[in-house]
């Protein structure tokens, strides 16, 4: 496997790390310094792996989807420009994977999330609210797994109508599912779901001991992507695995 990684920081660093032990090789890493990449650097790669800035990925992704390369999408915070990247991969035909966190720990939390909701769903005593804690550098909040978090809630608690992602300045309405962002130090990522009544409470909690488990998602959706066709999520490759 020839990898690209556009973004070069912590995160492409020890996707860097483990893909070597895998024996793969990264031809190409893209930081803001990077000399344009030519032609033939991308015709000499099989996978991108996007763990940049998510202001730049339509410009960032465009060359390598007209170039007809699968791409792995780690950035966060780019939701909006979702419509522009479905076209993009309709208009080249080329698999795109994308995901709020390629932890493959966080990806069976959400499995958790989906039960747990749906248990609580019968037991209207218990509120819900989603916390997330990340390090200080992290640019988007909330994070776009406590947003992941906060769909699959909403979809299986029927009471929770909608997200509310900002601090609360005043009482929230029993249709508002919160979810709180603290940012501090150098936590990796912390993500909780809790369910509070007058009687006790109920805590699902992910904690991240580092980023090796983002890095060994990314290198399985990189595997798993390859020869495909469209747009998939860790939710479509999960679901092939436990066929």
């Amino acid at each position: 496997m020839r990898l690209a990684l556009v973004g070069y920081g912590k995160m492409g660093k020890e996707i860097e790390r483990l893909a070597k032990e895998r024996g793969w090789t990264v031809e190409l890493r893209i930081d803001i310094d990077t000399p344009p990449v030519t032609k033939a650097q991308r015709e000499n790669v099989d996978v991108v792996i996007h763990f940049a800035t998510a202001k730049n990925i339509l410009n960032d992704l465009t060359p390598w989807a007209e170039a007809q390369k699968p791409i792995v999408i780690g950035t966060t915070g780019w939701k909006d420009q979702l419509p522009n990247v479905e076209a993009l991969v309709k208009k080249n035909q080329i698999g795109v994977l994308y995901a709020s966190n390629f932890s493959l720990g966080v990806n069976i939390f959400f499995q958790l999330v989906k039960t747990a909701a749906q248990l609580m769903d019968k037991f209207e005593e218990y509120d819900a609210f989603i916390q997330e804690i990340h390090h200080k550098e992290k640019i988007d909040s909330p994070s776009g797994t406590a947003l992941t978090m906060g769909q699959i809630v909403l979809e299986h608690l029927v009471r929770k109508k909608e997200l509310l992602n900002e601090t609360s300045h005043t009482k929230i309405r029993p249709e508002q599912l919160h979810i709180s962002s603290t940012r501090s130090g150098t936590v990796i990522g912390t993500h909780t779901l809790a369910f509070d009544s007058a009687a006790d409470a109920i805590e699902l909690k992910h904690t991240a001991k580092n980023r090796s488990g983002l890095a060994l998602g990314a290198l399985f959706a990189a595997e798993w992507i390859r020869g495909k066709k469209g747009l998939f999520t860790m939710d479509d490759a999960f679901q092939e695995l436990f066929k």
